[in-house]
């Protein structure tokens, strides 16, 4: 558990235990999940009210989809971040809740949340520009860390659309890994998931609130939804593009196909009557004319170059030469 005063805007400060707290003062008291599991009565005896039952088990639900819910004593925003590593292969996320009280803003998420570590980081190194002095603009300012590193895992992600795409419509190298082309799009399908779910709990969160938002409050919610719009826009591009290019990657084999087709059903059209004269003068009958003829065998060939020939001309001129 860490515990995290902020008193008149002055710069934060860690405290070791309760009360130590000044009058007057707002508290950030951030629990880790599975390592506190007292924390609902922590929470009961600071806010002066116990937690809903329902509310406590959404807090030590490390699956729990974005949410918001909320009482007329609190507010409960459940929000998704990005795990340690940011991967376009492999997205991982770590669920936090949020308990915002008027003075008190409690938190539960998992031991690796980076974006909590780097938040608290920012709070405690002085790199902040203007220190939230209430719940909301705390809750705010730990959610756009998380909203952040969403912002960075565009770059990867649509540098390895990137590569399929080239890898797919590439004629000199036949693509065959589709494996990892479909569990990229998984992936992407997965972010857009999650941005729409997290637009979805801000805009509740934002609608249904029990705190009289201000105007600065407003906006930066506003701003918030818009960063995660712009990753959930982003992901839904990715997945258009690369259906676009699976489409041309196909269009490409199909046309392929069809110019092979072509040329065989030309050879088979020039051959096909050049078999059947050979089939004629193959034939065993004694009575056959053109046999005994000196130069029967001269004329036939010339005959079968020239409707060869002719063959060839006329699909020519019929353009079917044009794709092969």
């Amino acid at each position: 558990m860490q515990i995290i005063e902020f008193v008149d805007g002055r710069a934060p400060k860690t405290l070791e235990r309760i009360d130590q707290r000044h009058e007057g003062s707002m508290l950030w008291v951030d629990f880790i999940r599975g390592e506190h599991t007292e924390w609902p009565e922590l929470v009961a005896q600071l806010a002066g009210l116990p937690l809903l039952h329902q509310h406590v088990i959404d807090g030590n639900n490390a699956a729990h989809p974005s949410h918001y819910d909320g009482t007329s004593d609190y507010d409960l925003v459940v929000f998704q971040g990005l795990g340690p590593d940011i991967r376009h292969d492999q997205i991982e996320t770590r669920t936090a809740a949020f308990f915002l009280f008027d003075s008190l803003l409690v938190t539960v998420r998992a031991p690796d949340n980076v974006s909590f570590q780097t938040a608290t980081k920012r709070l405690l190194d002085r790199s902040v520009a203007r220190i939230p002095n209430t719940s909301v603009g705390m809750a705010h300012f730990v959610l756009d860390v998380m909203v952040d590193r969403y912002l960075a895992i565009r770059e990867p992600l649509g540098k390895a659309f990137e590569d399929l795409q080239e890898s797919l419509l590439d004629p000199d190298n036949p693509f065959n890994d589709w494996k990892a082309l479909l569990n990229t799009r998984k992936q992407a399908r997965k972010l857009e998931s999650l941005s729409g779910g997290q637009l979805e709990a801000l805009d509740a969160w934002r609608r249904q609130t029990r705190f009289d938002l201000t105007d600065s409050q407003m906006v930066r919610l506003n701003d918030l939804a818009e960063h995660i719009a712009r990753v959930q826009a982003h992901a839904s591009a990715q997945q258009t593009d690369v259906e676009s290019a699976v489409q041309l990657h196909f269009s490409a084999v199909a046309h392929a196909t069809n110019q092979t087709v072509t040329t065989l059903t030309i050879l088979s059209a020039v051959f096909l009557p050049l078999g059947l004269v050979a089939g004629i003068f193959g034939m065993n009958f004694d009575n056959m004319p053109e046999l005994h003829y000196p130069y029967a065998y001269h004329v036939t060939l010339g005959c079968m170059a020239l409707l060869a020939g002719g063959l060839l001309l006329f699909f020519r001129r019929r353009g079917f030469f044009s794709g092969v």
